[in-house]
């Protein structure tokens, strides 16, 4: 549980607390607030040669130098808890550090599934506990993400307080437990696009999700389709034409289908799936963001209406 500061709430009585989120810059307090929670829940490190190391923050360490392209971080002698949380709290970029961020809470909640090296290393805290904590902290500080945790844990961009909890956690959550494999992975993937400015991937990845969602609920209603050469608006004709809609919505169909169809795939082939020819096309950030939220929205209509 984090405890609200007294004077984070005589700013919010102020009125000095904006719901205006950041994203490129991850303050210092911050940072070495994230540092307590991953101590709490990957527990102490022994410095000393003759214990058993942590395993989780060795693993850690491993991973992060070779995510940031190097052969390690921080001094070789130096210990595997001090050494990541000296670089990520002081010399990391914040783009590095979201990185580690997604990398650290990915990793423990794996460690977390070994039961016996909680008690080993002295874990004070559950891991459900520690992304609720990380969640709170990022809002303390209006920094603009949040960690998803569960099977596919993943650091994504909180861009629409409002949007966040109505469309993209209900669309995670309905891939994942309706299996949606391929959906699931190519929608996460263009949240990562998004969260690290690559705008064009975004696009793509966005209109995969779509496609795959469509070609999934076709194959599993066994509707006759062609995998290979069916594209986003032929897969919607076959779902309109099978009934997926319930009959009472057929005086909304011709709207709902004209709203998935020219939404996502549209935008889309206009601005990043073809050929940009001489001139280089340059994705805003904006038009990415919409299409992310007609994404979020069209999967969660489609898996429920499937569902239904």
């Amino acid at each position: 549980m984090v405890w609200e500061k007294f004077s984070l709430r005589q700013k919010k009585v102020r009125g000095e607390v904006s719901d205006v989120f950041v994203y490129d810059r991850l303050p210092k307090a911050l940072r070495a607030q994230i540092c307590h929670i991953l101590a709490r829940c990957l527990g102490h490190d022994p410095q000393d040669s003759y214990e058993t190391s942590n395993p989780a923050y060795e693993t850690l360490r491993q991973n992060i130098a070779e995510e940031l392209g190097g052969f390690g971080i921080g001094n070789p002698r130096e210990g595997n808890q001090s050494a990541i949380f000296n670089f990520f709290a002081n010399d990391a970029t914040d783009e590095e550090a979201l990185d580690i961020i997604d990398l650290a809470f990915s990793s423990a909640i794996r460690f977390h599934k070994a039961q016996q090296w909680l008690v080993m290393f002295d874990v004070k805290e559950s891991m459900e506990a520690a992304v609720e904590t990380l969640n709170r902290r990022f809002l303390e500080h209006q920094v603009g993400y949040t960690f998803i945790g569960g099977v596919t844990p993943q650091l994504i961009r909180r861009d629409n307080e409002h949007l966040h909890k109505e469309t993209v956690l209900p669309a995670l959550l309905l891939l994942h437990e309706e299996g949606f494999e391929g959906a699931n992975d190519e929608y996460r993937n263009a949240h990562e696009h998004y969260r690290k400015g690559k705008y064009k991937e975004c696009l793509n990845d966005c209109l995969k999700a779509f496609e795959s969602t469509l070609k999934t609920i076709c194959k599993r209603k066994k509707w006759k389709f062609d995998a290979a050469k069916d594209t986003a608006s032929q897969l919607i004709d076959i779902c309109v034409n099978n009934g997926l809609f319930p009959s009472f919505m057929t005086a909304h169909f011709g709207a709902i289908k004209g709203i998935l169809s020219s939404g996502v795939p549209t935008v889309r082939n206009k601005m990043g799936g073809h050929g940009q020819g001489e001139q280089t096309v340059n994705v805003p950030s904006y038009y990415a963001q919409f299409l992310l939220n007609e994404t979020d929205a069209s999967i969660v209509f489609l898996v429920n209406a499937y569902k239904g």
